[in-house]
């Protein structure tokens, strides 16, 4: 281990992933020396109308640019590198990661426009001289190949970051955690450890990808048509394993959807996902074959409005159609909040006449994320001085919290944070330091600029209350009006019946309000505008209950 030397604190900085899923951003510090592990996105729920995704603000990174040593990736999730073009821009500085997760992340750098200084990490091979940092990469089992806990030895003491986990300790060599590794560090000291929290809810362990074998071949021995397969589109080892089970009954593999076939690209190119070239198919050539010769993997578990899951279950996508005889398998649990837009998927599923198989009905999905038994063993093994539980929602982190005290750790050597909370931590101690800012930027679907507030609340004000656009005509010289207005409405009111003595009634209030402006009021049609949206609020308030957003239209002429 590095010596101390009486040398400062450790300071962990989180920039996101302490209490929500996703935006997972941490900083490692000590004196001038920064390291940033992980760079995710956040996908937005139905409260964030027009907003594609969330990437955590790297001010932080930006303020202190030239002390980043590197960004060091722990696994190929979104949810874990999908802001990295962001923090990259922020700060510069060399990327780590494991093969698979670099060749992840290379492609959505592409996909920006942008290059970076890649560098390997692979468990197993020496460590990683890093500034004043080592880093040892140790192999966990996740739901997708190559992920990486970190112990990052810091002349502080060393931080063991688990990343995304579970034990499986049944599974292949490739995909299964190194508990001795695990154990060595316990054994050799380890100052803090920051644990996944994401399925500390559920009892027991977390079960095996080898688990939903017999329900997938369930679904190949009675499915007479297509069998189309919806998972998150990293999920290798769970695609190697289906892809296999449909090449063994003689159905033909594709990917559908553009993130769906990129990461099957990368991870063929790469050779972590293996499948014959002779038994694949393109999606302009599914329609050529026979459907029970198909087995097809589809992006848009989540119910994504414009993924190609949806398509298929409208009837709108180009290559590939759903009906009778086809079975469609939702590999994968709704993330909170998409609960009702995958419920809407089924449903226009089975309207097409597919058979719909799902975590609910069939052992279809098993979580990547460690269980409380999981988690517990972890804990054991490291035997840290502190506990920082990280990613999840608030009370998941609390959860984890009374885990580890119930399984022994003094409940003053775990220590809660959250988002912008700076924690320093050496071997004499561990307190709270002054919060830093820890924002979220939102994003459209361009993904080129970030989305202010008031713009989603502007969004979700039109969504409940709707608009009226009143236009008025203006004769420059006089300020007085050429026309009898015409005022538009979305989303407020219809144009017949009660809503057509409404909008007459309106367009009395502008003639009033045009009428009574005083003199310096006629020649600022700014001023005009302001008068009409107060006098008209106020009006479909007192008449409605309603506060649509108004917004007038003033024509000089």
């Amino acid at each position: 281990m590095i010596a101390d030397g009486g040398l400062s604190d450790l300071r962990l900085v989180p920039l996101g992933g302490l209490g929500e899923f996703g935006l997972n951003a941490l900083v490692v510090e000590w004196q001038e020396h920064l390291l940033l592990i992980d760079a995710g996105v956040m996908f937005p729920g139905a409260e964030m109308p027009g907003v594609d995704s969330i990437v955590p603000d790297f001010q932080y990174l930006a303020e202190r640019r030239d002390r980043l040593r590197a960004i060091i990736l722990t696994h190929g999730h979104e949810d874990h590198i999908g802001g990295l073009a962001f923090a990259l821009q922020a700060a510069p500085a060399p990327v780590y990661g494991s093969r698979l997760t670099l060749g992840f992340a290379r492609r959505r750098l592409q996909e920006r426009g942008l290059s970076a200084d890649l560098r390997l990490l692979a468990a197993g091979q020496p460590p990683v001289e890093i500034g004043p940092f080592r880093v040892h990469p140790i192999r966990v089992s996740h739901s997708v190949l190559d992920s990486l806990a970190l112990a990052i030895e810091t002349p502080a003491g060393v931080a063991l970051v688990s990343g995304d986990f579970k034990i499986d300790a049944g599974a292949p060599e490739d995909e299964r955690t190194d508990l001795q590794a695990l154990s060595t560090w316990g054994d050799r000291g380890v100052l803090v450890m920051l644990s996944d929290s994401t399925n500390v809810e559920e009892r027991g362990r977390t079960g095996a990808e080898d688990d939903l074998l017999p329900a997938f071949q369930e679904v190949f021995d009675r499915t007479q048509g297509k069998v189309m397969v919806s998972c998150f589109a990293t999920s290798i080892p769970r695609i190697q394993r289906v892809a296999d089970l449909a090449r063994s009954v003689g159905r033909r593999v594709g990917f559908i959807g553009r993130r769906m076939a990129d990461n099957a690209e990368v991870a063929l190119e790469l050779g972590v996902l293996r499948i014959p070239a002779a038994d694949l198919v393109s999606a302009g050539e599914a329609g050529h074959h026979p459907p029970q010769r198909l087995c097809l993997f589809v992006a848009g578990s989540q119910g994504e409005p414009l993924s190609a899951l949806s398509m298929v279950s409208v009837g709108e996508h180009r290559d590939v159609s759903a009906g009778p005889g086809d079975t469609v398998v939702i590999s994968a649990r709704a993330i909170p909040g998409n609960e009702r837009a995958v419920s809407r998927l089924m449903g226009n599923l089975f309207r097409r006449g597919c058979e719909v198989v799902h975590p609910g009905v069939a052992r279809v999905h098993v979580s990547g994320h460690g269980s409380q038994d999981d988690l517990v063993e972890l804990l054991g093994r490291v035997r840290p001085r502190y506990l920082v539980p990280v990613h999840g929602e608030y009370r998941m982190l609390a959860q984890h919290a009374r885990l580890a005290v119930r399984a022994g750790l003094s409940a003053d050597r775990v220590l809660l944070a959250e988002d912008g909370d700076v924690l320093e931590l050496s071997a004499s101690g561990a307190r709270k330091a002054a919060r830093v800012a820890a924002g979220r930027i939102l994003l459209d679907r361009s993904g080129a600029e970030g989305l202010e507030d008031v713009v989603v609340r502007d969004r979700r004000h039109l969504s409940a209350e709707g608009i009226v656009v009143p236009v008025i005509v203006l004769d420059k010289q006089t300020g007085r009006m050429e026309s009898a207005p015409e005022i538009v409405t979305r989303g407020f009111v219809d144009a017949e019946e009660r809503g057509a003595e409404l909008l007459v009634d309106a367009g009395r209030v502008v003639m009033e309000a045009v009428a009574a402006r005083p003199e310096e009021e006629r020649h600022d049609p700014a001023l005009t505008r302001e008068r009409l949206r107060q006098e008209l609020r106020r009006f479909f308030r007192k008449r409605t209950q309603r506060r649509p957003m108004v917004i007038p239209v003033v024509m000089e002429v």
